[in-house]
C-alpha cells in the first residue's frame, strides 16, 4: 500500500492535524517551490474531480530538472513533505493522484495560507496549456470550470469550483480564471459561454453588454452549435424581464430575443444524433434535440404580452405584434402539447414545473384557449391523466378536475358529428376513433359504445390510399382496432428439458395450438355483429401496419425530435375485449398513486417531490408489473428472441417477435431484459410502435 492510500484510513481530524502542519510550516516557508505547485495542482483537480490524475509527462515538467534517469532525486524525495499524501500505486504507475477527503481539505487549508482556488487554477493552466497541450488534460480542466452537477433542485447553474469561486473569492477572480481558459483554448466555445452566463446570471454584476459580447464570441466559435445559440436569446430574454419599460423599448428587446432564439431553432433542426457522427454532410452532433429555441420563443412571448398589458389598453403597435405573434404561438404549442403528450426526458425525470406552465400561459393570452380542453390527438391522449398527482397540470398546481363520462361522451358525439361532415380528412377520423378509445377507459363494457366493427370500417377506408405513408397516430389506431383477441398466456413450470424441447417445436403445431384456443371475449358485453364483412374479417396485415408506423415516426421527424427521450407507452393490452381491451396509461398511474399514498400514510416525508419519486421508482425498477391489480388488468402475451440468422437486420438486443393471433410480429423490447426464462410479458405502444414490458423489469 503507498503511503497516499495509508492516509485514507486516517479520520478527517488526523487528516486536518497532519496537513496543517505540513501546510503551515513548509507552504509559508517555501511558497514557490516546485513540490508546493504540484501538490496544489494535484488537491485542486483531486478536490473536483475524483477520477482526475497527471502523467509523469507532466508532473516531471513542474517539478522541472534533473529527472532521476538523468540523475536527479526520486519523486517521493522531490515531493517532501507532500509525498504521504499522494497516492502513486494507481493501475498506471506512470500516474499519480490524491484520495477526494484529503485533496478537498488540502485546498481549504492551501487558501487559509493564500493559495486561493483561483491562483492555483492559473498557474495550473499556465504550467499545463501550452503549444501543445496533452489531450488527456483537456477534459479536466472544462470539468473543472464548466460541468454542472446535478444536486437537490437540479442541476446546477456552474460547476462547483466556478461556485466555489463565487462564494469564497469574488466575482472578479472567477471570471479572469475564465477568461484566461479563454485565451489559452481558443478553439473552446463553452469558456466564452460561460463567462457570458456569469455576466447575466450571477455575481450581483449584472452587465448585459458583457454577457451580450461573449456569448457572440461563443457563436463565432461554434457557429452551427444550437446550446451556444442559445445563451444569447436568454440575455436577451432577461434584459427584457428585468430592463425593458415601455412599449418601445419592450418591442425592441423583444424582437432581439426572437431573432436569437429561431436562430437556436434553425441550428438545431440541422444537428443530428450521435449515430450520424461520421456522415458525410452532418454539420453539428447533439445526444437530444435542442428544445430552447421554441421554449425560448414562448417565454419571451409571454412576458412581452405581460408587460405590454400593463401599458394603454390599446395601442396600433402592441395590436400588431400580438397578432403577428398569435399564429407563431399556436405552432409552438401544438408542437410542444404532442412532445410532452408522447415523451418525457427519461424514465425518472420530466421538465421542469415552469415549462408547461409557461406554454399553457401564453397559449391562453394570444389565443383565449385552454390547453386542457384541447381535442388534438394529443389533447385526446391526455384528457384521461386529468386530476392525477402525475399530470401536467397538477404538476405546475393548476386547477385541474378529472373527466368524467359525460364530458367524454360530449367531446366523442362533438367528434363524431365533425368526422360526418367531413368524412374524408383523416384527421378527422383518427380523433372520432381515438375519443372512443378513451371513452371506454372510463366506462368499461358499456352498452354505450361505438362497436369496434364501426369503428374498424372508418379507418379502413383510408387504408388503400397512402399506402404506407400516413401518420404514426394512424398506425396506432390500425393496430389498436384490428389487433386480435387472445387467451392470456399461462406460464407453465418447465424443467430445463420441457423448455428445450417447446423451443423446438414445429412452427405450425405453435400457430395451430394459439388459433384454436377458446377466446374469453364470449364472456364480455359484446355489441359487435356476428357477421364481418371479408375485407374487416381478416384485416391489416399487423406486421406491415408495425413497420409503417415505425417508418412514419421516422419520417414525420418525430425520431428527429424525440431522441434520447423516454418514449411513454400510451396503451397496454388489457383482459377486456373490444376496445375495452385496450389500457389507458393513466389507469396504471392511479393505481400506482394510490399504492405509493398508502405507503406514506406513515412515512415522515410526505412532501410532492418523495411522492413523485416513489411512483418514479416504482415504474423504473419494474415494481409495477408486480402489482396484483395491474396484473388482473393485463393480458400476458408470448415472445420470442428475434435471431439474426432470420432477420439480419434485426440488432437481437432491441428486438423480439410478438406470437399473437397465429402471427409472429417484429416488435421492440426494453434493453437489458432477458428472453431465457418462462415469464410473462406485457404488451404496450408507444408513438413509435409496440413495446413489451417483462415482469419484474423496467
Amino acid at each position: 500500500m503507498s503511503k497516499g492510500n495509508v492516509m485514507e484510513l486516517m479520520s478527517e481530524e488526523e487528516i486536518d492535524e497532519i496537513l496543517h502542519v505540513f501546510l503551515s510550516e513548509h507552504v509559508q516557508q517555501n511558497p514557490m517551490s516546485t513540490s508546493t505547485k504540484l501538490f496544489s495542482y494535484l488537491a485542486l483537480l483531486n478536490a473536483y474531480i475524483p477520477e482526475a490524475y497527471l502523467l509523469k509527462t507532466e508532473y516531471q515538467k513542474i517539478l522541472g530538472p534533473p529527472e532521476p534517469i538523468h540523475g536527479g532525486p526520486p519523486f517521493e524525495e522531490r515531493m517532501k513533505p507532500f509525498t504521504y499524501f499522494i497516492n502513486t500505486s494507481s493501475p498506471n504507475p506512470e500516474q499519480i493522484s490524491m484520495h477526494t477527503v484529503i485533496a478537498q481539505r488540502a485546498v481549504e487549508l492551501l487558501a487559509r495560507e493564500g493559495n486561493f482556488r483561483s491562483d492555483i487554477m492559473k498557474k495550473f493552466m499556465s504550467s499545463l496549456c501550452g503549444d501543445q497541450t496533452q489531450p488527456y488534460i483537456l477534459p479536466f480542466i472544462k470539468d473543472l470550470l464548466t460541468k454542472r452537477e446535478m444536486g437537490k433542485n437540479g442541476k446546477g447553474k456552474f460547476s462547483r469550483l466556478i461556485i466555489d469561486m463565487l462564494d469564497k473569492e469574488n466575482f472578479k477572480k472567477t471570471v479572469h480564471v475564465l477568461n484566461k481558459a479563454s485565451n489559452k483554448l481558443r478553439q473552446n466555445s463553452i469558456f466564452p459561454q460561460t463567462i457570458s452566463r456569469l455576466y447575466y446570471m450571477k455575481g450581483g454584476i449584472i452587465n448585459y453588454k458583457k454577457a451580450e459580447k461573449w456569448a457572440k464570441e461563443a457563436i463565432k466559435r461554434a457557429p452551427k452549435n444550437s446550446y451556444v445559440a442559445d445563451t444569447l436569446g436568454q440575455i436577451y430574454k432577461n434584459c427584457l424581464i428585468r430592463n425593458a419599460n415601455g412599449l418601445e423599448d419592450i418591442l425592441h428587446m423583444a424582437e432581439k430575443a426572437f431573432e436569437a432564439f429561431k436562430d437556436v431553432e434553425s441550428k438545431a433542426e440541422n444537428e443530428e444524433g450521435p449515430e450520424m457522427k461520421d456522415t458525410a454532410g452532418t454539420v453539428s452532433i447533439s445526444n437530444s434535440f435542442n428544445n430552447r429555441g421554441l421554449f425560448g420563443f414562448i417565454q419571451v412571448a409571454k412576458t412581452a404580452f405581460e408587460k405590454l398589458n400593463k401599458g394603454p389598453s390599446y395601442h396600433l403597435k402592441k395590436h400588431g405584434f400580438i397578432e403577428k405573434l398569435k399564429p407563431e404561438v399556436e405552432i409552438k404549442f401544438d408542437f410542444f402539447e404532442w412532445y410532452l403528450a408522447y415523451s418525457k426526458p427519461n424514465k425518472t425525470s420530466s421538465e421542469p414545473y415552469y415549462f408547461w406552465k409557461d406554454i399553457v400561459i401564453c397559449y391562453k393570452l394570444y389565443t383565449t384557449k385552454n390547453a386542457a380542453e384541447s381535442t388534438s390527438f394529443p389533447g385526446l391522449l391526455d384528457l384521461l391523466n386529468h386530476g392525477l398527482f402525475t399530470s401536467k397540470g397538477r404538476c405546475v398546481k393548476f386547477e385541474e378536475a378529472e373527466e368524467t363520462v359525460s364530458e367524454l361522451e360530449a367531446i366523442r358525439d362533438h367528434l363524431k358529428t365533425t368526422y360526418e361532415a367531413n368524412v374524408d380528412d383523416v384527421k378527422e377520423a383518427e380523433r372520432y376513433i381515438l375519443s372512443n378509445i378513451i371513452l371506454s377507459n372510463k366506462m368499461q363494457n358499456s352498452l354505450q359504445h361505438t362497436p369496434v366493427t364501426e369503428l374498424q370500417a372508418i379507418i379502413h377506408r383510408f387504408l388503400g390510399t397512402e399506402v404506407g405513408h400516413r401518420s404514426p397516430q394512424f398506425y396506432l389506431l390500425v393496430l389498436l382496432l384490428f389487433w386480435p383477441e387472445e387467451e392470456p398466456w399461462v406460464v407453465q413450470e418447465e424443467d430445463d428439458e420441457e423448455v428445450e424441447q417447446k423451443a423446438t417445436e414445429d412452427d405450425e403445431s405453435e400457430d395451430k395450438t394459439w388459433e384454436d384456443e377458446d377466446s374469453n371475449g364470449d364472456q364480455e358485453t359484446r355489441t359487435e355483429p356476428a357477421q364481418l364483412s371479408l375485407d374487416l374479417m381478416f384485416g391489416p396485415d399487423l406486421q406491415q401496419s408495425v413497420t409503417f408506423m415505425e417508418k412514419a415516426f421516422e419520417r414525420a421527424k418525430y425520431a428527429k425530435y424525440l431522441r434520447g427521450r423516454y418514449l411513454l407507452p400510451l396503451f397496454f393490452l388489457g383482459t377486456g375485449s373490444g376496445l375495452s381491451k385496450w389500457i389507458h396509461r393513466s389507469r396504471l398511474d392511479a393505481i400506482v398513486e394510490k399504492r405509493v399514498d398508502a405507503k406514506l400514510a406513515d412515512d415522515y416525508d410526505k412532501t410532492n417531490k418523495n411522492k413523485l419519486r416513489r411512483i418514479n421508482e416504482m415504474w423504473n425498477n419494474g415494481e409495477v408489473w408486480r402489482v396484483p391489480e395491474i396484473q388482473d388488468m393485463l393480458l400476458p402475451i408470448r415472445v420470442e428472441p428475434c435471431h439474426s440468422s432470420t432477420m439480419p437486420h434485426v440488432h437481437e438486443k432491441e428486438q423480439v417477435f410478438i406470437c399473437v393471433g397465429g402471427q409472429k410480429i417484429m416488435d421492440f423490447k426494453q434493453p437489458k431484459v432477458p428472453l431465457l426464462s418462462p415469464m410473462p410479458y406485457y404488451l404496450g405502444f408507444t408513438i413509435r410502435g409496440p413495446v413489451v414490458f417483462k415482469v419484474g423489469h423496467p
